[in-house]
């Protein structure tokens, strides 16, 4: 019965080797009084077999299965056999002539169930929705002007508002009989929604039911820019059993030709509006008339509404297969197991197919006979929202044929998991078919998480949100470590970014919540710009309101055990963050079942804060801060709860070498601060990364109760106890190899970061020389053939050439282990072979603490260490930072060596581990015979070639927010901006400079040194079109504060401690926040620019090179286009 949704055309075959292929057989089809011995023309043999069906009495079906593509609205390609059903040969132009001609051809066949309130289904044959539908649209033809007859380019919609049912089907049918478009409009939409869906479609009348009267009368108060009458649909009086019985009439007679009437849209559905409005998607009577030809030949009971696509398209092509569609009346009968299973036991209801979103299965996957009555189906489909996979597995290793499919409004259906059932257990895997695959893009999103692109000419792409016409979904994937198959793992809009800046990945944590527990109806995590995860936990119909909270945490125990198992150590709950909220409390869902994130976060805010607050303990306890000797044995114990051990925990023993991760390091701050009276004061958020001993605690809480200040003391005291634990690294062997180089050869590099937008500019450029005959680009991966992908796909998405260049060697790796995370042979390869080190990786987040960027200066010491131990001992070029001397304090420019004084770094952890990891360099060049340069590089800005620009950079998110805040700085600043091309090639000309002498360090400055007053920055951004407000910086952070909370909507966001701490008025916490910076001094360049002839031609960022940047943020997507006068 069903297929893929409505809007397709034939395309290809399945695969000669597939499994369902191979189990194919010569059948003699009913009625057809021959044997199918060899396929028809054009179908490989392999399609002979065909789906067992209930054959119907009156159906004389030739069925031929093959494959279909989905060209129009809603849908492209269902890669799946499907059973095309040409009945007596006939073809469609219109969708308004399938239900006429099925009434003319089998009139008493029973074709639509819908059970009542009671549980009694209620049949209707193909005769009885015929005169049904001319009935209405005779009736409403005397209320709404019909189509004219011959008029075929008025455009006429109007709208539907109505619980789904067999009300809604002859309203529909009815309205598509007298001319109209109809829109489709989901009652789970705001009265905002309807009145943008109105507005957008033109529609003319709101037609609706008794139940949203309120909404649609609101929503046209709401149109202020379009008018459309509001209308009570017909009374179900007009087309009762008795009214049908008695109708022998002509039937309405329709205004156009069949391909006059195809031309025209038949109906309009709607996206989710997940992310905002919904956005109208408009289909054509045509291709709904063809696409419905497309289905399995099974009957099905489907628990989707109509106004949903998937359930619409469930119910037009059992209309046109004369397979019968029962339709769950979930708008009045809850969806519960023993009302899913009353419908199932009456014996007029037999589908073979049943149609759900996960909840129906977590429903009946909860009993034995539950799972068995899934059983029995010949397929058991889902979509909408991904299927938890305890249960999905439970219900697949129980013998249910479990089949995902993966799609979206705008794109159409796209993937599913059809498979061998037998053999293939991979449920939640979904295949790329054939016909698909020219148009499919993975694009990263970290290791080994992809987003799905749909390229331009997909033939079900009906919307593009790139300049290039394709598709970015937002939906994010992992690779099958075999099949050439995807699972979905969440959206892009769904991840959260913790106030540590660590990423949070929250649908598989709710997936197990809510497939593991038979007390948890739904679970939704919540955590963004927090300092740990919660979850909104939404209890089962089976628990007691009145359950103290200390045994609910109980039952839900071994659910959240198992997430957290499964979950990186920052994601994983806590008890006290569980929020549990009854079963009856209503979350924001889209008509496809799956919860709204945005507006649950919304809706739920109070709730949230109050979580937090109680949490992290307000401004602090009753108890009073002890001595030094008091404390410490307090914060031993308080560790021993949460780690369940203290075991060799001595004072001074680095709790995060201990083993205790950041989540743990939460739970103890919020547990000091919960306990202890700290006079008003806040411990900062990252409190026990700063302070990572037992000893350092207990003296920074003493300190605070005596009212010292205490945080810039011991940020600088790390500093030097980070140079002082690394300076004594590194192994000077007690020969030197007589291979050893006196001057540097770009020979075999070993590139870091070559992802990266410098990397990939660097690798592009070493690529371009005969020079270079090896390049090793070690990379974050899970083996060498992703990092190989990965290095790839960076080149090819910057316009680099050099992807497919034999001399790169991409390696996984990991730069804070031994032998960088590589095998002992291939690290001992990289020894003999490597001339010169390029280190450019390092997390670029301005939230964290110096203690987190530890491993980061742990892996430049270990590249130190492999120059030192190389054959040719290697030079090594280390990517600082202008941030490491920020805040220098000198009587003059910023020289051109690396400093002294730690407080010359700008006050934030990624500053502070640049100047860090610059002393460390200065130390071996000055004390071991490798040469460990400082490359100390400014803000570099896209490629002059073709206007890339890093979309994630700071100054990028700030342009960004022209766009979506309508405001810009007005910086007092003179940025020294230099095109990312020219850094690359300054690089290089350094790295072929005369080395310095030995035992001496060398500092060079890669940054613009002809500087630009940003207002010249602002003039030449409004000279490309865009349009903005100039503020104060202090007000331009408000604004940002208060802005868009969503990282996808408004991405700087992301930053907004970071630009706090650079241009708000004043500090937001006060033990946090250093002290104000040293005024700013220029760099010198003097050395750097005698040196590269790259440097001196760099261009300056002027109105020419800003349009060029412009432009291409406006191709990618990044910035909207210019506003049209």
């Amino acid at each position: 019965m069903w297929a893929p949704p409505l809007g397709c055309a034939r395309a290809g075959r399945r695969p000669t080797n597939s499994p369902r292929a191979a189990r194919s057989s010569p059948r003699r089809l009913h009625g057809s009084g021959r044997r199918r011995d060899a396929p028809p023309a054009g179908v490989d043999a392999a399609f002979s077999c065909s789906f067992a069906r209930h054959q119907l009495p009156h159906a004389s079906l030739d069925t031929t299965p093959c494959f279909y593509v989905l060209p129009t609205p809603l849908a492209s390609l269902l890669i799946m056999p499907v059973a095309r059903a040409d009945l007596y040969g006939e073809t469609f132009a219109s969708v308004n002539e399938v239900l006429p001609a099925r009434a003319a051809s089998h009139p008493d066949v029973p074709i639509l169930g819908v059970p009542g309130k009671d549980g009694v289904v209620r049949t209707y044959t193909y005769s009885e929705l015929e005169r049904a539908t001319n009935l209405l649209a005779y009736h409403l033809a005397s209320v709404v002007p019909p189509r004219a007859k011959g008029d075929a380019t008025t455009k006429m919609t109007c709208a539907l508002l109505a619980p789904s049912g067999y009300d809604y089907a002859i309203n529909e049918m009815a309205l598509v009989r007298i001319g109209y478009a109809v829109l489709l409009v989901s009652p789970n939409n705001s009265p905002a929604a309807i009145a943008h869906l109105c507005t957008a479609t033109k529609a003319s009348v709101l037609f609706t039911a008794p139940a949203y009267v309120q909404n649609a009368q609101e929503a046209q108060a709401l149109a202020t820019e379009h008018s459309f009458e509001v209308l009570d649909l017909a009374p179900s009086a007009v087309y009762s059993d008795k009214a049908i019985a008695a109708f022998s009439g002509v039937p309405y007679p329709v205004a156009l030709s069949p391909a006059d009437e195809g031309a025209l849209t038949a109906f309009i559905v709607h996206s989710s509006g997940s992310t905002g409005h919904p956005k109208p998607i408009y289909i054509s009577g045509a291709s709904t008339a063809f696409n419905i030809a497309t289905h399995f030949g099974l009957s099905g009971l489907t628990t989707l509404p109509l106004y949903h696509n998937h359930g619409h398209s469930c119910f037009w092509r059992a209309l046109y297969s004369v397979r019968p569609l029962w339709l769950y009346p979930a708008s009045e009968l809850p969806l519960t197991t023993p009302n899913v299973m009353s419908i199932l036991d009456q014996p007029s209801v037999q589908p073979e197919a049943l149609f759900g979103v996960p909840y129906v299965y977590k429903l009946l996957g909860e009993t034995e006979a539950g799972i068995e009555t899934l059983r029995k189906f010949k397929l058991c489909l889902f979509g909408g929202s991904a299927m938890p996979t305890e249960l999905g597995d439970r219900l697949v290793e129980a013998g249910v044929r479990l089949v995902g499919h993966y799609g979206a409004t705008e794109v159409g259906q796209l993937m599913t998991s059809f498979r061998d059932y037998e053999t293939d257990k991979e449920w939640a895997y979904n295949r790329v078919p054939p016909a698909l695959a020219p148009y499919f893009k993975l694009e990263e999103h970290g290791p080994g998480v992809f987003e799905v692109v749909v390229l331009d000419g997909w033939r079900g792409k009906v919307v593009s949100n790139r300049p290039d016409g394709s598709y970015a979904t937002s939906d994010l994937f992992v690779k099958h470590p075999e099949l050439d198959a995807y699972k979905f793992v969440g959206r892009v809009d769904d991840t959260l970014v913790l106030v540590t800046g660590e990423k949070v990945n929250p649908v598989p944590i709710e997936l197990t919540l809510r497939g593991e527990s038979p007390y948890i109806k739904d679970a939704i995590v919540f955590g963004v710009e927090r300092s740990q995860t919660g979850a909104l936990v939404i209890l089962s119909d089976t628990v007691n309101p009145a359950t103290p909270r200390s045994e609910l945490v109980k039952l839900v125990g071994p659910a959240v055990e198992l997430a957290n198992s499964e979950a990186p150590s920052h994601s994983r709950l806590t008890e006290e963050m569980l929020v549990f909220l009854p079963a009856d409390t209503a979350i924001p869902r889209a008509d496809k079942g799956s919860f709204i994130r945005r507006k649950v976060y919304a809706e739920f805010k109070d709730v949230i804060d109050c979580a937090y607050s109680d949490l992290e303990g307000g401004s602090g306890g009753s108890r009073a801060v002890g001595a030094l000797g008091e404390m410490r044995s307090h914060i031993r114990e308080l560790i021993a709860s949460i780690a369940k051990s203290s075991d060799g925990l001595e004072d001074d023993t680095d709790l995060f070498s201990y083993g205790l991760d950041s989540l743990a390091a939460t739970r103890i701050r919020n547990a000091l601060q919960r306990e202890f009276d700290l006079a008003g004061q806040k411990l900062p958020m990252n409190f026990v990364f700063e302070q990572p001993t037992i000893e350092k605690m207990s003296a920074y809480l003493v300190a605070l109760a005596k009212g010292e200040s205490v945080t810039e003391r011991t940020q600088v005291e790390q500093m030097g106890d980070l140079v002082d634990k690394y300076r004594r690294f590194f192994e000077v062997p007690s020969t030197l190899s007589p291979d050893a180089t006196s001057r540097p050869s770009a020979s075999v590099v070993l590139l870091s970061g070559a992802t990266g937008s410098l990397g990939a500019n660097q690798l592009a450029q070493l690529l371009s020389t005969a020079e270079v005959k090896k390049v090793y680009t070690l990379v974050r991966a899970r083996d060498d053939a992703e990092a190989a992908e990965r290095v790839a796909a960076s080149l090819n998405e910057k316009g680099l050439a050099g992807a497919g260049d034999a001399r790169i060697v991409a390696l996984a790796a990991d730069f804070s282990q031994d032998r960088l995370g590589l095998s002992e042979e291939r690290f001992e390869e990289v020894k003999a072979d490597v001339t010169v080190v390029l280190h450019y990786a390092w997390s670029v987040n301005f939230n964290l603490s110096i203690a987190s960027f530890e491993p980061h200066i742990r892996g430049a010491c270990n590249l130190i260490q492999l120059c030192l131990s190389s054959r040719h001992l290697a030079f090594f070029f280390f990517a600082s930072s202008v941030s490491a001397v920020a805040a220098y304090s000198g009587p003059s420019d910023v020289p051109e060596a690396v400093t002294d004084d730690p407080h010359s770094a700008q006050q934030m952890g990624y500053a502070r581990s640049k100047w860090v990891t610059e002393k460390l360099c200065q130390i071996a060049s000055e004390t071991t015979p490798v040469r460990a340069v400082v490359l100390r590089v400014g803000q570099m800005v896209g490629s002059t070639v073709d206007g890339r620009w890093n979309e994630t950079e700071a100054v990028s998110l700030m342009i960004k927010t022209g766009d979506t805040l309508h405001a810009l700085p007005e910086l007092q600043e003179t940025p020294s901006w230099l095109p990312v091309d020219y850094a690359a090639s300054t690089i290089f000309d350094l790295v072929k400079s005369e080395p310095p002498a030995p035992r001496t360090s060398q500092c060079w400055h890669v940054l613009q040194p002809r500087l630009v007053p940003f207002s010249d920055v602002l003039d030449a951004l409004e000279s490309t079109g865009m349009t903005f407000e100039r503020v104060s910086p202090p007000e331009w952070v408000e604004r940002l504060r208060k802005g868009p909370q969503d990282p996808v909507a408004n991405p700087a966001i992301k930053l907004l401690s970071f630009f706090e701490s650079k241009y708000a008025s004043k500090p937001v916490a006060a033990v946090a926040t250093d002290a104000a910076p040293a005024p700013r001094r220029s760099l010198s360049c003097t050395k750097t620019l005698a040196v590269s002839q790259s440097l001196r031609d760099a261009p300056v960022v002027g109105k020419d090179l800003m349009a060029k940047y412009v432009d291409a943020w406006r191709k990618s997507g990044f910035l909207a286009p210019p506003v049209k006068a």
